[in-house]
């Protein structure tokens, strides 16, 4: 029993310390682009129902380090604000699959011609889906076209920038991303203690029927596109192929029930069904291809990399700090929550109950449709407690409601 678990806790830590490097050095990129990259541009550039507002937003989606549940109110907003069902659904496919965070720890922990296959299918994936959701579906987009809005230009000096880009990096992504980061890794130390060697080659000979037992698997399952790097790369040890692991990394993060169930009501039945099949066809095409011509040269990858474990600084004080981030980012809310409340006794200040926040970015979606509504001052939101507090006078409930649907939540009322 006890050589057990110090074999799970023994591969729990090696996989930490080869994913928290390159992790940290995603967290800086993620930071850059969130200032670079703004949401509002995203919004502008995706305004025309066209092949060329489909391609950019599968290209945008690819970078973004946006999980599947923070991907939903920037997809509401793009919807929200014009951009047609097939742009919409090309960055809602792409962008969950990856993220710079999880190119560079994919690249890190399986190795580089892995992670720039699964950028290739992200890609690749958002476009497919995109280009059919406009054949099929002839829906015009909605007239407040983004084309029309003025441009917004960023005001803020360098050191607010570089605040920005320091609290998005090493806050926000780590706050969104962390609980399912850790899970995926004790996980994954999980498997690579208990599975055989040769697990997979033995019981998953079947490549198509494995593609099936992982998709089934991985649509139900929330995980990020970060965090299901240490799982995928736990069953690649165990003799499951290659191109059932890039299965799992592209269906798991790009599809869940509360996803799925969120943008059916914005999208529709037909949408939502084209999304999925697009999804699961180019997984299983993808992983198929995959193990015919890179099988070969990602065990060869894998291989390598178990024979050259050894002692490295920098992987140690990467997976410390990785570990003291994700800490802090899950006790600061729990300690903040006393401040918000504290900061808005005003007797006209009203909670409401909210669902479907999941994140900051759900959250701050949140916060700002609030402040939208007249009559409200000022908002706070608390995706933890799926609560959002208003302060204001003659707040009708009933614009409230309004609000909240249209970016993508459920109001249920006051508390």
């Amino acid at each position: 029993m006890k050589d057990w678990i110090l074999t799970w806790l023994v591969e729990t830590w090696d996989i930490l310390l080869e994913m928290s490097p390159y992790l940290l050095l995603g967290f800086i990129l993620a930071g850059l682009l969130s200032i670079v990259v703004r949401q509002e541009l995203i919004e502008r550039w995706l305004g025309k129902r066209s092949f060329g507002s489909v391609v950019k937003a599968s290209l945008l989606g690819v970078p973004l380090p946006l999980c599947s549940c923070g991907v939903i109110p920037v997809t509401s907003s793009l919807y929200q604000r014009g951009a047609s069902k097939g742009a919409t659904t090309s960055f809602l496919t792409s962008t969950p699959q990856t993220g710079v965070d999880s190119i560079l720890a994919t690249a890190g922990l399986i190795g580089p011609f892995f992670a720039w296959f699964r950028v290739a299918v992200a890609l690749a994936s958002g476009i497919i889906a995109g280009l059919i959701v406009d054949l099929l579906d002839k829906e015009a987009p909605k007239t407040n076209s983004i084309e029309s809005q003025a441009p917004v230009t960023d005001t803020r000096h360098a050191g607010e920038k570089f605040r920005a880009i320091f609290t998005y990096g090493f806050y926000t992504l780590p706050q969104e991303i962390g609980k399912t980061l850790v899970l995926g890794i004790i996980l994954a130390g999980l498997l690579g203690a208990v599975l055989p060697e040769n697990w997979g080659e033995n019981y998953l000979s079947n490549p198509w029927l494995t593609y099936l037992a992982v998709t089934m698997i991985a649509i139900p399952l929330y995980v990020c596109s970060t965090g299901s790097i240490p799982i995928a790369f736990a069953l690649l040890a165990s003799g499951v192929s290659p191109g059932a692991a890039l299965v799992f990394l592209i269906a798991g993060p790009a599809t869940n029930v509360a996803t799925i169930t969120t943008l059916y009501k914005m999208l529709g039945r037909r949408t939502i069904f084209i999304y999925l099949l697009s999804i699961i066809g180019i997984s299983w095409l993808s992983g198929w291809l995959l193990d015919i011509y890179g099988g070969t040269l990602i065990r060869e990858t894998m291989a390598h990399h178990e024979m050259s474990g050894e002692f490295s600084w920098i992987k140690f004080i990467s997976a410390i700090s990785l570990l003291g981030m994700i800490t802090w980012t899950y006790l600061h809310p729990k300690l903040a929550q006393k401040k918000i409340q504290t900061t808005m006794t005003d007797s006209d200040t009203i909670t409401l109950k909210i669902e479907g926040m999941t994140c900051s970015h759900c959250a701050n979606h949140v916060k700002q449709a609030l402040e939208g509504i007249s009559g409200i001052r000022s908002a706070k939101a608390d995706a933890n407690q799926n609560l959002a507090w208003v302060e204001g006078q003659d707040i009708n409930l009933s614009q409230v409601s309004q609000a909240v649907e249209e970016a993508g939540y459920e109001f249920k009322g006051t508390n």
